[in-house]
């Protein structure tokens, strides 16, 4: 009679190397899913901090000056700025994040518009939106 022995110890051998790759698959989708989670986070805070500025602007009646003092920033005439930095706190120094609030032409008589973004340093633009306001004559 045969033994049996090499048979079991050859099953139990691709048993082990089947377990060890799908460890190592694990492992991979564990570490793009650590990265995947960061990107949508970022995304995440990026739309609540264009909404805030959105609706700053809608409040204070599209005044760019009078937003800017409320939430902080830089209305240079043009173009109204916010940097922050990787912890999102803002930050008058180096940015990793911007936000960046420009007047636009609605086409309407006395309807203000405004595109608003939020880029990243290293992948461009995280989030931007259009805002709208009544404005009074």
């Amino acid at each position: 009679m045969k033994s049996k022995a090499p048979l079991v110890l050859m099953e139990q051998l691709v048993m082990v190397l089947v377990f060890a790759l799908s460890a190592a698959v694990c492992l991979q989708v564990f570490a793009l899913s650590g990265g995947l989670s960061r990107t949508c986070e970022a995304r995440d805070r990026a739309a609540v901090i264009a909404q805030n500025a959105a609706e700053a602007l809608k409040a204070c009646g599209g005044d760019y000056g009078e937003a800017a003092q409320r939430l902080g920033g830089r209305w240079d005439g043009q173009t109204w700025t916010v940097g922050y930095d990787a912890n999102w706190d803002r930050t008058e120094g180096e940015a990793v994040y911007c936000l960046s609030i420009m007047p636009g032409e609605s086409g309407q008589k006395l309807l203000g518009m405004a595109e608003i973004a939020v880029y990243d340093g290293d992948e461009g633009e995280l989030f931007s939106l259009y805002t709208a306001w009544q404005e009074v004559e």
